[in-house]
């Protein structure tokens, strides 16, 4: 009996540093959001710097974000709040994400039924014109059905093959970037 090899150790995920500088700490999240702190929408240039450095890193890395504060502004400031609000925000991100990458499948779906359904009648159609008449104008007709059969299936194949890769990809992101430590710094 030949004994297995142990399992190669995991390599450990990279950990990415995003840094961002504000004045004051009210400058990370919305203004006008009434919330309480932990509910509460992350600016969107900030969210968008952050997202973009995430996307940009390599798949399975994990992040910490460190937010420099001057130090006269860094009292008072709970960091464990802060970074709650900042994990909540990114977690409700990644489910809105979660959602219309299904809500999509769910078009391509219905769109690649409809797009099957076409293309059988566009064939019978085609089929029917050949049994009717012989000569190049039913040929004519009948590949134009087929054309208009497939060309029918072309937005469930564009759903299938492209349009949901990018959004999973965010989902992905958001769900790294829901899970991020933050860091407040003086300086």
């Amino acid at each position: 009996m030949s004994e297995a090899a142990p399992p190669a150790a995991a390599k450990p995920a990279r950990v990415i540093e995003i840094s961002v500088r504000l004045p004051r700490i009210d400058e990370l999240f919305v203004s006008f959001d009434p919330s309480p702190l932990v509910e509460r929408d992350i600016d969107n240039a900030i969210e968008e710097y952050i997202v973009d450095t995430a996307t940009d890193a390599p798949l399975g890395s994990r992040f910490k974000l460190a937010v420099h504060l001057p130090a006269d502004a860094r009292a008072g400031v709970n960091e464990a709040v802060i970074g709650e609000s900042i994990r909540n925000y990114f977690a409700y991100m990644r489910d809105r994400e979660t959602l219309r990458v299904r809500r999509l499948l769910r078009e391509g779906r219905r769109a690649l039924v409809v797009g099957l359904v076409f293309l059988a009648v566009c064939v019978g159609l085609g089929q029917a014109v050949i049994a009717v008449g012989k000569g190049p104008f039913a040929s004519v007709i009948r590949e134009g059905l087929m054309i208009i059969g497939w060309v029918a299936n072309w937005r469930p194949i564009e759903i299938f093959l492209y349009d949901w890769r990018p959004l999973k990809r965010r989902e992905e992101v958001y769900g790294a970037l829901a899970e991020l430590e933050v860091e407040v710094r003086s300086g």
